[in-house]
Formats: C-alpha cells, structure tokens, sequence
C-alpha cells in the first residue's frame, strides 16, 4: 500500500447486514488501513442523516421518501439531502468510488467532484437497462415507462470519469463499447468469505441442523429472488425417479407460489425449505448440501453479471452444477469446481445424478472450490486489486478522460 486514502463511496442500498458489495468492498478497505465513508439509503428514514460505525467503516444513512423495494435511488428529495450533506462535509477525500449511476449516486458524485476536483470511480454490477434486469423483472408498465431511463443513468456517466470497475467482463466489453479504454477498467467479481462461511464436513452440518445423513441434497440459496424455479422442479422431478430421497435445500423467503408448484410436481417432501436464516447460521444451513445447483440461463440479464452467491458456495467447498452463460462459463471451465450441463432439465439431471454417484469427485471438486474462496476469489484479496486501481489511477497512471 503506498499511503492510506480517505474514500468516499455513494451507494443507493441501504444498509444492510447482507453485505452489498459495496459494503463489503469498504470494510476490506479498512481493513487495509484506509478511512471509508459508505453513503447509503437508511432503511427507513424520510427525513435527516445519521451517522453511525459499521465494521470501522463511516456510514452516512440518508433519507428517502419512498418504501420498501422502491427505496433504489431514484428519489430526488434524497439527492438533495446528500448533496446538502456534501456541501457542508469537509472530509478532503482522495477520490470517490461511486457505486452504480442513478440520479442518488451519480448527481451528489457530480455536485462533489465538480467543487473538489477529485477523481470518480463508478462501479458497475450488473445489467440494469434494457435486456437486463428491467426485462426480467420489472412489469411491463414499468418497463414501458422507465426502460429508457433505466438505460440512460445506466450508461450516460460512465465515460465521464476517471475508471470503471465492473462485475462481469460482458460489463467490460460493454463499458468498451461506450468509449473507455480498456486500462482505465478494473474487472472486479464478487468475492468470497472464506472467515464467515467456513468449511465444514457434510456431517457437522447436517448434525448441527437436523438432516439426514443418508439423503442426497442439492443447495440452492438465495434472499428473495428464487429465479428458474420451474426448470429446478423439472430437475428435481427427474432425478427423484433414480433417487427418491433427494431433498432441494432452499434458503430465503420463498415465494408461496414455490410450495404450489412443489406440490403440483408431487415434490413438496422434497423441498428444505429454511426461511430466512441469520447470516451467522447461513453457512451451517449450506454446508448440509452435497453440491449446488445454479440454473443460469444465456439470457443477457446473466451474461451480464455474477452470482454473488458463488462466493458462499466456494467458501463452504462444495461443487455446482451450472449452464455454460456469462463468467460462470468462464469460472467451471477454468477450474474443476463444477460441472457445466445444458440448459435442458435431462442434462442438467444427469450431471446432478453424476455427482451423486461420485462422491470422490464432489470431494475433489469441493476441496478445489474451498482452495479457490480463499485465494483468488477472497475479498482481502480482490480489495488489493481495487486499491492497486485506485493509485493507479491517483497517480497519474490512467489519464483523465
């Protein structure tokens, strides 16, 4: 490191024990030696700041007038009352690391480099316009109205400033395509959390959360967004005929229209179904799992991004069976930590029941998966490639666009 940077990132999350990349990318800054202020939504506040300590990282909560799921940076009473923030804040940061350009990011990132003249950094993780997110899952009202807007913000700033990291090398080519040089991009996925989700045998956690030990169980994880659940009961429904014991474990707040369907597939006894597990339980309830599986369809929405998900199932060393889409193509093909099957429900079963069948090889597979969650993939590691980027482009290095 050559000096510590003071670092001010602007976020439109909240915050959130869930760690959102930017919060996780800020407190392995700190950890590094760096002092960090993560500007974030307050989960629900509408009026005033607060200011509070996460992990040693400076956290700015600002407010917003919307609810819920529509908290996501697009009110403007809530740019105002961060730029009237920033207007008074006298910190003197080294450069600003602005986490995705909607009007709540990119306007307060704009109003402070404009009267600090200081270098900006946009992060990039995933692919909101039209063809991504919008299209996959935003109605059609909405898609009608906003998808333009959605479009704009996502690709209007970019070039304006000084670098760009992203989350996906389709995200790359696609900030290529806006006139970045490619140098002035720092492809960075996400990581891993080998200390929080760390390995453990089959046996423990099944032990410690109450499943048997004879079952084969497949592990899929997510918060709320339980995509491609269709093409997982055809799976499943496929591979129970061979082994009628096989349990999909599922973590999160699954949809109701889940049990209906896994009762409509007669497969309701063999879902697993957690709930919401607190993240210091997470790793218990995934290591129970033999192998995950990761439906990824080549849709443009996944070409465009990265699971963050494949952190925790590196982390917790075992195998996923995936689609050959995007950087999970690259991922399976580069390292055996998986098995890449077509995007039909028989092939997709056939690589499960391999698997299933080899348990030297998801030992293999698994071991190679923990190996890589704590080397290239952990996110000490990917802060250093962040911040040999940042005095990269501090130091002149870069050239301003």
């Amino acid at each position: 490191m050559n000096r510590p940077l003071k670092i001010l990132m602007i976020s439109h999350f909240p915050k959130s024990r869930t760690y959102p990349r930017s919060h996780v990318i800020a407190k392995h800054l700190v950890q590094r030696g760096h002092n960090v202020s993560l500007m974030v939504l307050s989960n629900n506040r509408r009026t005033g700041i607060r200011e509070t300590k996460w992990d040693e990282v400076r956290m700015i909560e600002t407010p917003d007038l919307f609810w819920g799921p529509l908290r996501t940076g697009w009110d403007l009473w809530g740019v105002l009352n961060r730029i009237n923030y920033l207007r008074k804040d006298h910190s003197s940061y080294d450069l600003i690391h602005c986490f995705e350009t909607r009007p709540a990011t990119v306007f307060p990132t704009l109003f402070y480099r404009n009267s600090h003249d200081i270098p900006v950094i946009t992060d990039w993780n995933d692919w909101w316009g039209h063809g991504g997110i919008i299209d996959e899952f935003r109605p059609i009202w909405y898609r009608k109205l906003f998808g333009g807007v959605e479009t704009y913000f996502e690709e209007a700033f970019r070039s304006r400033f000084e670098g760009l990291t992203v989350i996906s090398r389709a995200l790359k080519q696609r900030g290529i395509s806006l006139g970045i040089p490619p140098d002035h991009i720092c492809h960075l996925p996400g990581g891993s959390l080998p200390e929080e989700f760390p390995y453990r045998t089959v046996e423990e956690c099944r032990s410690h959360v109450g499943i048997s030990l004879s079952d084969p169980v497949l592990g899929y994880s997510s918060v709320n967004k339980h995509v491609e659940m269709k093409f997982c009961m055809d799976v499943l429904s496929i591979i129970v005929e061979k082994y009628p014991n096989t349990k999909l474990l599922i973590t999160g707040k699954p949809n109701k229209s889940i049990t209906e369907m896994a009762k409509s597939y007669n497969l309701a006894d063999n879902l697993f179904l957690t709930g919401y597990v607190p993240f210091e339980e997470l790793a218990w309830y995934l290591g129970c799992a033999n192998f995950f599986i990761l439906p990824f369809p080549e849709k443009t929405y996944n070409i465009g991004r990265w699971p963050n998900k494949i952190g925790e199932y590196l982390s917790v060393g075992r195998p996923i069976v995936s689609n050959p889409t995007g950087d999970v193509k690259t991922l399976l093909e580069d390292h055996k930590v998986g098995i890449l099957a077509e995007w039909i429900p028989e092939d997709f079963a056939r690589k499960s029941i391999e698997l299933i069948e080899n348990p030297n090889i998801v030992k293999q597979y698994g071991e190679e998966a923990r190996k890589l969650a704590i080397t290239k993939y952990d996110w000490k590691n990917l802060a250093q490639v962040l911040e040999d980027f940042y005095f990269r482009v501090l130091n002149g290095t870069l050239k301003r666009n």
